[in-house]
């Protein structure tokens, strides 16, 4: 008999859309004009043929019991006035149909994967108070009158939690598990190992957590700072405590990855067990982040060594997947050692690439035997793919369309859309984070398939992951701050249809943040943060819109930059603000009630001849492009809290023409470079600023070195020029982009960026 199929076309009557709010959005609702309220005759049940199905009925019922602190049964069998979990072999694995009548509830499934999934979404259904921790007197418990049909889009959907830079709680990790298990989201990652911190006991190894475990001091602040906090950092999880969390997550059909890392990430071990490495050395755990040099040294006993520490791993994760890692492996420890220098000729191996391919193939030949698979970062498509490598493709989704074209399969986690590390707001008024932009409207909107896919290659994709990793994140307050709500933004693109409306999306997760009040979740509110769009008017001065995600409240804004309050300027579209002369426009959301949501956005306006004019460049960017038409001359300047405003070239030149519309006298220019040595972000070596009226013939006017100097620290070069009294139309500014990177660098050889902000003329 054919599967039930489940429509991809979403119903919603006008009713629905007000009452109904679930997330991820199902794949079809169909909402009558009734209700379903329990009341003290209402029993919990699974029909006869579906014991399978109690533990999570129980589910229900232990959740019923806390809020109306009555005791909940669970019973066998048919009958009204029940909440029943029924089975339809029709239904696809993880799919479920929902019926809601006057007479009581009905959860088909053809398996309790299903009935769980029916069970989440019946959860959403009820008032928000039903996910409370303790008794609610008041509470009704009532459900619209639906039918719901659905199924997940794609079959893996995870999360991943980086344990290896700060060591989380057992508890902390159980009540990550139910956060992302209630919005269907079915894989919990674990990073367990790092160069500054080994995670997960291997009784063969002790000193893997006697000393691996424990770095004698963290960064304090930002990698640019420098700066150590002097205090002892450490922690594991125990054999028993995996075991007790995998059995937690398997209860909440999440299946535990474990990531061991390889063969870079890797100081932690070294540092327990020297011989791992490349020279012998003692090292201690790693205490700065970024990426480490000292690496395994591909050796028997290094392989032997992780055979070992995975057969213990395999025996407590039963995850079809082992994560083993592969990113970020410098390769200068293997082009100076002799060993590998002669293990290279011996195996046939031209470089060290195909070097780490044949340390990654070793590791896939003995996880293969243990009937397992292993996946790892886009980086083991190096040198050559391993024959059953799952990639993990981050370096945006290159690497995951290079794995399916040769048939391979891939999960994709972009750090452009699925890096929950990075700032999700103003970095002025948001907890320290790593960097980058990344709004939960920008996460909502990725798509796993590529239009560079065929059909059949895209049936390679097999799903999305969102990453957390935790260089700046010590504390679960703010892991969950950062995890929520862009992981509910996750759970969408894993779980529901392709097409997207990220303003319905909002108008569900503004209901859905009542819902993480009761389950005690600190999540962001940065989705109501006023963002800045600035044009030019007819006087080619700044014209700023002011947008908020929420349509519903009210943006008030000052003109000083002082904070604003209910009494401040309302914005509207009608009157946008036109910026004159030198100032800060602060913004933030209201609702109508007067109560301030998000937090406060600012900009600050540096006005010259050149703010608002045209330009053109030789090389137009394609991934950093400032985020506006104009945002090398809209008179905001670039800082290093975030790469938005902020215009790259990888590996080119950056060749600016501007047109100040008619010759004009001018004596200075300014130009600002960024600097982030862990980014791969360097200044120029040289700039040249050359005039013309007629933008053909350009005469050269100061032409600087500026030196081949390296600063690892981050920093903005604001060069302030000095060119005498001119008067043309043109100005042409040219910056040599620094090159490759330098020896010793983590991406030594390859290409720099070269970051640009606001050409200021006066």
């Amino acid at each position: 008999m054919k599967k039930i199929f489940l429509a991809f076309l979403i119903s919603f009557g006008a009713f629905a859309q007000s009452t109904i709010s679930v997330i991820p959005k199902p794949q079809s609702i169909v909402q009558g004009k009734g209700k379903f309220v329990w009341n003290e005759n209402t029993q919990i049940a699974v029909s006869d043929d579906n014991l399978e199905a109690k533990e999570v009925a129980e589910q229900l019922a232990l959740r019923i019991k806390i809020v109306t602190n009555k005791q909940q049964n669970v019973v066998t069998g048919k009958g009204s006035n029940r909440v029943l979990f029924s089975k339809n072999n029709q239904i696809e694995k993880e799919g479920y149909v929902l019926k809601v009548t006057s007479s009581g509830v009905n959860i088909e499934a053809s398996n309790p994967i299903g009935h769980f999934y029916g069970l989440q979404t019946l959860l959403q259904l009820f008032p928000t108070e039903v996910l409370s921790s303790s008794y609610q007197p008041k509470l009704i418990l009532s459900l619209p009158e639906c039918t719901i049909k659905d199924q997940p889009r794609f079959e893996y959907r995870g999360v991943m939690m980086d344990v290896g830079r700060y060591f989380f709680s057992v508890s902390f990790i159980k009540k990550l598990v139910d956060v992302i298990a209630a919005h269907k989201l079915n894989v919990l990652h674990l990073h367990l190992t790092e160069d500054q911190g080994w995670r997960i006991e291997i009784k063969k190894y002790p000193r893997l957590t006697e000393v691996g475990s424990i770095r004698k001091e963290s960064m304090l602040g930002h990698y640019r700072d420098q700066k150590y906090d002097g205090k002892p950092h450490g922690g594991f999880y125990t054999q028993d405590e995996i075991r007790d969390l995998v059995a937690y997550a398997q209860r909440k059909f999440v299946t535990i990855v474990p990531e061991i890392e390889m063969p870079g990430h890797a100081l932690a071990a070294i540092a327990a067990y020297p011989e791992l490495g490349c020279t012998g050395e003692q090292y201690e755990v790693g205490t700065k982040w970024g990426v480490e040099e000292r690496v395994y040294c591909p050796n028997e006993k290094t392989f032997e060594f992780l055979e070992n520490v995975l057969t213990e791993v395999i025996d407590l994760f039963p995850s079809q997947y082992i994560h083993i890692g592969g990113d970020e492996c410098p390769k200068n420890a293997w082009k100076n050692s002799k060993f590998c220098q002669d293990l290279m000729k011996k195996e046939g191996l031209k470089d060290e690439h195909e070097l780490q391919s044949y340390f990654i193939r070793r590791i896939d030949k003995f996880v293969t035997s243990k009937g397992r698979k292993i996946i790892g970062w886009d980086e083991i498509l190096e040198g050559g793919l391993s024959p059953n490598a799952t990639v993990m493709s981050w370096r945006g989704v290159e690497g995951g369309i290079t794995a399916a074209k040769q048939k391979h399969d891939v999960i994709m986690t972009p750090n452009s859309h699925m890096y929950l590390d990075y700032y999700q707001g103003n970095p002025a008024t948001e907890p320290l984070a790593i960097g980058g932009f990344l709004p939960v409207e920008k996460t909502y909107s990725f798509e796993p398939f590529s239009p560079e896919l065929t059909k059949e290659e895209s049936k390679y994709i097999k799903g999305v992951q969102a990453n957390l990793w935790t260089e700046y994140i010590s504390k679960p307050e703010q892991a969950e701050y950062m995890l929520f709500p862009r992981a509910l933004a996750t759970a969408e693109i894993g779980w529901s249809s392709k097409e997207k409306d990220f303003s319905d999306f909002g108008k569900r997760m503004t209901k859905h943040f009542e819902r993480l009040n009761q389950m005690a979740v600190n999540y962001s509110t940065a989705y109501y943060n006023v963002s800045f769009v600035t044009e030019k008017n007819k006087f080619n001065q700044p014209l700023v819109s002011l947008k908020s995600n929420d349509p519903s409240g009210i943006i008030r804004y000052t003109l000083d930059g002082t904070k604003p309050n209910t009494k401040s300027l309302v914005y509207t579209d009608s009157k946008k603000i036109a910026v004159t002369g030198d100032r800060t426009i602060a913004a933030a959301y209201f609702t109508k009630a007067g109560k301030m949501l998000g937090s406060v956005t600012s900009k600050s306006y540096v006005i010259s001849k050149s703010t608002g004019k045209s330009y053109s460049l030789a090389t137009e960017p394609k991934r950093y492009t400032g985020g506006e038409k104009y945002a090398l001359t809209n008179g905001i300047r670039g800082d290093i809290n975030s790469n938005e405003p902020w215009v790259g070239f990888s590996g080119t030149n950056f060749d600016f023409t501007l047109d100040l519309g008619q010759k004009t006298f001018f004596s200075n220019v300014s130009v600002g470079f960024q600097g982030a040595y862990s980014s791969w972000i360097m200044p120029p070596k040289n700039i040249e600023i050359l005039i013309s009226n007629d933008d053909i013939s350009y005469k050269s006017i100061k032409k600087m070195e500026l030196g081949n100097a390296v600063k690892t620290e981050n920093f903005v070069q604001q060069l302030n020029i000095s060119i005498g009294n001119n008067n043309a139309r043109y100005i042409k500014i040219i910056a040599e982009n620094y090159g490759k990177l330098p020896a010793g660098h983590p991406g030594q050889g390859t290409l720099a960026w070269l970051f640009v902000d606001e050409i200021s003329v006066r």
